[in-house]
């Protein structure tokens, strides 16, 4: 009785952690001609509070960032310009006053490092970074588009098929869907057309999951699903 209380309290406390709100925030390097910014993103709670706490600070106290990064931007780190093709990964990064560890602290070419475009990861800690802001979400700077409109995702709260739907304004009627989940993984990749919008969910656990939607390599939404 007592091991089946246990390892019911255990999966409690598993889901718990899986499911908890992601926060994001955003870092800049001021002294770095590779990128101006990026969005990070963690549901630790003592994380956020460090985060919270040095943004009271001036920025010359503030600590630098460091921790894992992977392929990809994860639905939320974009610059305000550009997504960047590489994140860092949701709940392995710290702040830090001094990189003890072995990362790589230059931003050049990071988001072209082998082990990044392979889906490796790789420990990266840019020495002039600081926490600058929270943001609420990871829909900064969606590009807004010319030929696609009126997206429509139905029914969400979904159990194991998702509709798209939009209105198309040109000859060319294709988008491309990306589900991320809440840790920024890829969890799915697929193209559409609107005479098929249909997407097998079947194989994904229950969560809350971020779909981007592209059309001809601009990012055109984001939405936030639910699959129970």
């Amino acid at each position: 009785m007592k091991k089946t209380l246990f390892t019911g309290i255990l999966l409690c406390i598993i889901n718990i952690t899986a499911t908890a709100q992601l926060r994001y925030f955003e870092f800049r390097v001021p002294y770095d001609s590779t990128f101006t910014s990026f969005i990070v993103a963690t549901s630790d709670s003592v994380v956020i509070d460090e985060v919270l706490n040095d943004l009271t600070l001036p920025i010359n106290n503030r600590r630098f960032i460091s921790g894992g990064i992977t392929n990809g931007h994860g639905g939320f780190n974009y610059d305000g310009t550009n997504w960047h093709s590489w994140h860092f990964i949701p709940n392995q990064w710290q702040l830090t006053a001094a990189a003890i560890e072995f990362c790589d602290g230059i931003t050049a070419l990071i988001g072209t490092h082998p082990a990044i475009i392979a889906g490796g990861q790789l420990q990266f800690c840019p020495w002039s970074s600081y926490p600058y802001q929270e943001v609420t979400a990871p829909v900064l700077g969606i590009e807004s588009n010319d030929y696609i409109k009126d997206i429509k995702i139905y029914p969400n709260p979904a159990t194991s098929t998702i509709f798209v739907d939009w209105v198309d304004l040109s000859s060319d009627a294709l988008i491309k869907i990306e589900i991320y989940n809440p840790i920024g993984q890829l969890v799915l990749e697929t193209s559409l057309t609107q005479n098929n919008n249909q997407i097998d969910i079947s194989h994904l656990s229950n969560n809350v999951y971020f779909m981007n939607i592209i059309g001809r390599g601009k990012r055109l939404a984001i939405e936030k699903i639910i699959i129970n």
